[in-house]
């Protein structure tokens, strides 16, 4: 079987979160605070990434409401 260097690449971050998590779990605060952190960073990276691909410009409120409204909660 041939070895996939993306598999390993995600595999290694997998492992390398979870010992991340596992070695602070006696700082949940903090670990909490960095999880929230980086899946609000991802989910605004991904809604980025849809909107430029579709070609919706944040400049427009007709067709970014929706980020917006996001953006604001």
């Amino acid at each position: 079987m041939p070895l996939d260097p993306e598999a390993l690449a995600v595999a290694i971050s997998f492992t390398a979160g979870c010992a991340s998590i596992h070695a602070l779990r006696r700082h949940a605060d903090t670990v909490t605070l960095a999880l929230s952190l980086l899946a609000t960073g991802l989910a605004s990276a991904l809604g980025s990434l849809l909107a430029a691909r579709n070609g919706l410009l944040l400049s427009d409120p007709v067709h970014s409401w929706g980020l917006v409204a996001a953006a604001n909660l």
